[in-house]
């Protein structure tokens, strides 16, 4: 069953009935008498008349409101399925739009149309990037209800649910409340990774009653311990409306991972149980955690005791026991996902810091979570893009789980700004990735216009088309990326304007032959800073004890530095959202449900180097220029 055949099921259908009750506005309203009874007249305001009777106000109307009646008589005619009339007034309103305001209005009829039309993809990256300060209320309101609508039919409902929380502060009256009820239906019916991502997200961008809503859908979703999640969740959250829609289950007789007094105090902590896969194939990459939590330790003075288990000798629950038996104060550990599963199922009073994350990892006091996934680098490499003012990003990936998981983060942030979701292009193989480039990039060999909502090709279209791609995300080596490029440059031939380049870590490679390193040119990338030479003196220490690492084993030993030096502030920097600690993997901070998050450095190639020159690594991202 498609993801769209599922949406027309019952437990879906009401609610998404309701939303299009209220994109359709007061359709069945009194469709007689003069449109000036409604005046100021909004071309997105309530329907109250048919088609017919806008036009034939059009001639008497005046010269600023004869725009606003083709709009809403095309509005009336994608309603009633009249496609060819209201393609015909398009047309003709392409002509008229001058004005930011028309424009928008000309990309809000076409992206309703392609919804009607079961072109929702397409629809969505018709209305993406729209500037909704100059618009007026009714039309903000129309945006989010149709970008909502829109993201639901193409299975997205907490980006629908986060439309729909954008639209609340425009509502008044019994809007509000049946606008909440909307949200909440679709926010339990979210999936708990996704939660956790539109909530991550809120955070940083300071949008604190959305973080609200995610925050207590993750709740609702939580196995044990709802009561006193609620509880700090109020705290935090006082007066929120969706505190109205939550009442926290009857506790189990065994709770997970949790604390009858709330978070434990980490900073006096000092017997530290650590559990890694000392055998099997996973033992090399646990020795160099293992190699970065002993430096750590050494670097403070050796405060802490650490007791290494292997986390591959006992079941969990046994090993658990066995860690508390012996005196333990704090476990870091384990590193595999299906262990960290074991552990989250298993009772334990003491804190824990897995070196993996769940997809539906269950909140608790004493749980946190620190990991190095593609997703959390992919969803920082989306937020740098915005943060440098660009709209449209084009993904190259490959075609294989990696790539899926990269494009998963990258889009759960993408989708969390409003703005529809990044354009992705997979591929095997070489020949296959130029195909793709010349669909995306190399412009129309017949000329032939492109369809609305379409991405723009940099060949033909000029720099101010709001669709044009202006960023590239490679998921590459040093060498395949010079090489992408190259074959990009090639394809866009005298094209005045360039996208901007972004790399993550895969791409961050040493000993790069000159010509590949030239070839890097512009490109920005993101990376620890750690693997990135910003801390020579330790990267020399870590050498010494692991002469032979390099790549993976390197990132993994500045995590187990990292999770060393955090032991002491895992209580207040979860207290404290906005508090932070310098580390070997980036700024550190802790989210209120214990995700440990690490911020990547941005570098940049200038003459084939990575710049070190703090000025300019601060500049943000600029079209780059044909050469």
């Amino acid at each position: 069953m498609s993801r769209i055949s599922k949406l027309r099921t019952v437990p879906h259908f009401w609610w998404l009935f309701a939303i299009v009750l209220l994109l359709s506005g007061c359709a069945a309203g009194d469709r007689s008498g003069s449109y000036a009874d409604n005046a100021p007249l909004s071309a997105f305001g309530p329907l109250t008349h048919d088609s017919q009777w806008y036009l034939s106000q059009i001639d008497n109307a005046a010269p600023e409101d004869r725009f606003a009646l083709q709009v809403l008589a095309t509005r009336r005619l994608i309603a009633d399925g009249d496609n060819s009339q209201a393609t015909a007034i398009q047309q003709q309103l392409a002509r008229e739009a001058i004005t930011p305001r028309q424009k928008v209005a000309l990309r809000l009829l076409n992206a309703l149309q392609l919804g009607k039309q079961g072109q929702s993809s397409k629809a969505l990256n018709r209305i993406a990037g729209i500037d909704l300060r100059p618009l007026d209320s009714p039309t903000v309101q129309f945006y989010y209800r149709l970008q909502s609508e829109l993201l639901l039919k193409t299975g997205q409902k907490t980006a629908a649910a986060n439309s729909l929380i954008s639209l609340d502060p425009y509502l008044s009256g019994d809007l509000v409340s049946k606008n909440e009820q909307q949200i909440w239906l679709l926010l339990k019916d979210s999936d708990s990774n996704t939660l956790k991502n539109y909530s991550n997200a809120a955070i940083r961008m300071k949008r604190e009653k959305a973080a609200g809503w995610f925050e207590l859908a993750q709740i609702a979703k939580a196995s044990t311990n709802q009561s006193q999640l609620f509880a700090d969740w109020q705290q935090r959250y006082p007066q929120h409306p969706a505190g109205a829609f939550f009442t926290p289950a009857a506790e189990s007789q065994q709770p997970a991972i949790t604390d009858s007094s709330g978070i434990t105090a980490t900073a006096d902590i000092q017997k530290v149980a650590v559990l890694l896969p000392l055998s099997g194939k996973l033992a090399e990459p646990a020795n160099a955690l293992k190699a970065g939590l002993e430096q750590a330790n050494l670097a403070a003075g050796n405060k802490l005791s650490f007791s290494y288990y292997d986390e591959n000798s006992l079941p969990m629950p046994e090993l658990l026991a066995k860690v508390q038996q012996n005196g333990a104060q704090l476990v870091i550990g384990p590193l595999q996902k299906n262990k960290v599963e074991q552990l989250s199922a298993s009772h334990v009073a003491i804190p824990v810091l897995a070196l993996n994350q769940l997809g539906n990892q269950p909140a608790a006091d004493n749980l946190y979570y620190f990991s190095l996934s593609p997703e959390d680098e992919a969803a920082q490499i989306a937020q740098k893009i915005h943060e440098d003012g660009l709209k449209n990003p084009l993904l190259l990936l490959p075609s294989n789980a990696l790539g899926d998981r990269t494009a998963a983060g990258f889009n759960s942030y993408w989708q969390s700004l409003e703005i529809g979701e990044a354009t992705v292009a997979k591929f095997r193989s070489r020949d296959e990735l130029l195909s793709l480039l010349r669909q995306k990039l190399g412009g129309s060999a017949t000329g032939a216009p492109l369809q609305a909502g379409q991405v723009q090709s940099l060949a033909d279209d000029p720099a101010n088309d709001p669709n044009r791609v202006d960023a590239i995300f490679m998921l590459a080596s040093a060498f395949e990326a010079s090489n992408i490029k190259s074959s990009i440059d090639m394809m866009l031939g005298d094209s005045p304007v360039r996208p901007t380049y972004y790399l993550g870590s895969k791409s961050n490679s040493s000993g790069l032959r000159a010509d590949v390193a030239l070839a890097l040119n512009g490109m920005q990338l993101g990376d620890m800073p750690w693997m990135l030479n910003r801390m020579p003196e330790e990267f020399a220490i870590a050498k010494t004890a692991l002469p032979q690492a390099s790549g993976d084993q390197l990132r993994l030993y500045a995590m187990g530095y990292d999770a060393a030096k955090l032991v002491s502030q895992l209580s207040e920097l979860r207290q404290n959202p906005d508090m932070t600690m310098n580390g070997l993997t980036g700024i550190l901070r802790v989210t209120t449900d214990g995700v440990i998050l690490h911020d990547l450095f941005w570098t940049r190639y200038t003459n084939g180097q990575l710049a070190t020159d703090e000025s300019t690594l601060s500049q943000p991202a600029v079209q780059q220029p044909a050469q």
